[in-house]
């Protein structure tokens, strides 16, 4: 029962998901990103950043599906996955939904935060796993790397959203600087984590692609251009850290 329970859950949240951000063009809420405040500190990657949610999303529903079908039912790289999977999948529901309409930046914060607890076990649980190869492989590996790798940065934002929120940033620092701060500290958290998930490919590419698009919304101005020159930086970092944790 409790197996059936999270099969559908999964596919039931998977789908939630995907659906919840088009509430804003039905006229429900508004989109996350015209949030006040939350797209003007320089430490917000450029918009485009975030169409990897469209990404994760889409390889959600596809893990969804394939851990529902009667074939798989008693796969054991779903049995280990798909009960995180869905909570995942729940709270992303959440926080958007929490996200559109307003909520406060204490809810948002805490929700992130929990689902990077729950995606970097997964990533880790689906690193660790047996095989290298077939469906399973070729599902969990991605989908649950580039959730975490770009929760890692995401979790990040949302303190930082929160701290500015309550009064507490940008501690009296020029917003340049403040802004490469919470980027670096953000960065130190996915290159431990990189070393931990054996140099998991999917989950730099995620962070990378974060910080990249910090780079692009930080190309004009001296203090911008310091933060997009610390972002390249550390993707450099990244990307060394990468190698090393995939030869160790």
């Amino acid at each position: 029962m409790d197996q059936f329970r999270d099969r559908i859950l999964t596919v039931v949240f998977a789908t939630t998901q995907l659906v919840v951000p088009g509430l804003p063009a039905l006229g429900y809420g508004r989109t996350v990103g015209a949030r006040e405040g939350f797209a003007t500190p320089p430490e917000v990657p450029a918009g485009y950043a975030f169409s990897i949610w469209g990404v994760i999303f889409a390889l959600s529903l596809a893990y969804a599906i394939w851990q529902a079908l009667p074939g798989n039912r008693a796969s054991e790289a779903a049995a280990r996955t798909r009960r995180r999977a869905w909570m995942l999948f729940a709270l992303s529901t959440v926080w958007m939904l929490v996200a559109q309409f307003d909520g406060p930046n204490l809810a948002l914060a805490a929700i992130i935060v929990v689902m990077l607890i729950l995606a970097l076990g997964l990533v880790a649980t689906v690193t660790a796993g047996g095989t290298r190869t077939g469906i399973a492989h070729a599902l969990t590996v991605p989908l649950f790397g580039l959730y975490a790798g770009w929760l890692t940065l995401a979790a990040f934002l949302n303190l930082s959203t929160l701290a500015r929120d309550i009064g507490l940033a940008p501690l009296g620092l020029p917003e340049w600087l403040y802004a490469v701060l919470v980027i670096a500290a953000g960065s130190a958290l996915a290159l431990i984590m990189l070393q931990r998930l054996r140099g998991n490919v999917w989950y730099a590419a995620a962070a990378v692609w974060g910080l990249a698009g910090v780079v692009a919304a930080n190309l004009s101005g001296p203090g911008p251009v310091a933060v997009a020159a610390a972002a390249a930086g550390l993707i450099v970092a990244l990307l060394i850290g990468l190698l090393a944790a995939r030869r160790s």
